[in-house]
């Protein structure tokens, strides 16, 4: 598989049994569809996501993007409470891509939203 961003080489790798796509290059994340739903309850999860998020930026500018998995054009989604990330999305096959440092930021927003809750309910 090829990263739809810089076409490095996409390498498999494992985390508590779930097997996410990492590239080599640029260390964008694919997932199929729901892990990172899987991975957002997991902790330690953000250990995946070694890119740097300044190198993740620079990619997220690229708006042209072919599924790696499906070929598929991804759909670009725009996430901004409380803080902003901006990833693709598959129509097709569903699967997520994240720049280098968007899980990171994909798994604060949820320890953010979970601390939010607790405040809500004093």
């Amino acid at each position: 598989m090829k990263c739809p961003k810089c076409l490095g080489s996409m390498d498999t790798i494992n985390f508590n049994d779930v097997e996410v796509d990492r590239c080599e290059k640029c260390h964008g994340l694919f997932f199929d569809h729901l892990e990172k739903e899987t991975l957002r309850s997991m902790e330690g999860a953000e250990s995946i996501d070694i890119g740097d998020e300044f190198v993740g930026a620079r990619f997220n500018e690229i708006l042209d993007v072919a599924c790696p998995k499906c070929q598929t054009k991804m759909e670009h989604v725009l996430h901004t409470d409380p803080v902003e990330i901006k990833f693709e999305c598959c129509p097709s096959c569903k699967g997520i891509y994240f720049d280098a440092g968007e899980f990171r930021d994909y798994l604060e927003d949820e320890i953010y939203q979970q601390f939010q809750e607790v405040i809500d309910q004093l």
